[in-house]
């Protein structure tokens, strides 16, 4: 039981990041100022296959508004983003869902601050559920290097180590003093990232890599390459693992 509850915790936390898994960018923390569209086309992946496409729009500030996802020409879902006078996101509004074309759902997000205005406390509010994220000990670019998660009463500890640029190079969980889930990171020149090890993915008793639904991970370690434009914008993603490269996705910027 032990062993299919710490499965659970290392998939949410997998999947809520978006450094593996789940969407290309990052709605929270990445701009693209001076883009108004983005389009991005992905290749590979459980639900990140071949006729995947996702469009982006952007306000003069490079933050993302509306967002939309297509499956081979079919559009699956659109989103609108609100942010606060801080520029932080507040609610991310599903305005269409395939599945129910009547239903309006929203996420809001409630944000606490210390004396030097930091967030130190995220809520996240969808549907009948929340979730509490919890910030503490920041280090001299006042990012946090403990994040406290809970959700529907199950508390784990994230642990997180970040390199002179603040990018985050190391991060593991802590459920019940037991490390459910870590990776390690590496970043080119861009800011992009070109390594990841996440060995909590391999499964002991098979000696292979745990699948998880809804990702398009290939490997335990995985290295990436990129294709650039003349602004330094990446247009190309790929993976290499087991002596094979593979194309992820493609942005098109407008």
């Amino acid at each position: 039981m032990k062993a299919h509850y710490l499965y659970f915790i290392t998939l949410l936390f997998l999947l809520s990041t978006s450094v593996s898994f789940g969407q290309s960018i990052d709605v929270e923390t990445e701009k693209f100022p001076g883009t108004k569209k983005l389009i991005v086309k992905s290749f590979n992946g459980c639900c990140a296959q071949k006729g995947f496409k996702a469009i982006y729009y952007f306000d003069s500030s490079g933050r993302t508004i509306k967002s939309s996802n297509f499956f081979k020409r079919q559009l699956r879902a659109s989103y609108e983003y609100r942010y606060n006078e801080k520029g932080l996101l507040t609610e991310k509004i599903m305005v269409y869902d395939i599945n129910n074309k009547s239903h309006k759902d929203t996420t809001k997000f409630v944000y606490a601050f210390d004396h030097k205005d930091r967030v130190i406390a995220k809520t996240k509010h969808f549907g009948n559920w929340s979730s509490i994220e919890t910030y503490s000990d920041f280090d001299t670019l006042n990012n946090p290097t403990t994040v406290r998660h809970t959700f529907n009463k199950n508390t784990s500890i994230e642990k997180r180590e970040y390199n002179s640029l603040g990018q985050q190079i190391l991060n593991y969980r802590i459920n019940e003093d037991t490390i459910t889930s870590s990776e390690e990171s590496k970043y080119n020149e861009y800011g992009d990232k070109v390594y990841s090890n996440i060995p909590t993915l391999l499964d002991k008793e098979t000696g292979k890599m745990v699948m998880l639904i809804g990702g398009s991970r290939h490997s335990i370690v995985e290295k990436y390459d990129y294709t650039y434009d003349k602004l330094n914008r990446w247009t190309e993603k790929y993976v290499l693992f087991d002596n094979r490269k593979v194309l992820l996705e493609k942005r098109i910027y407008k």
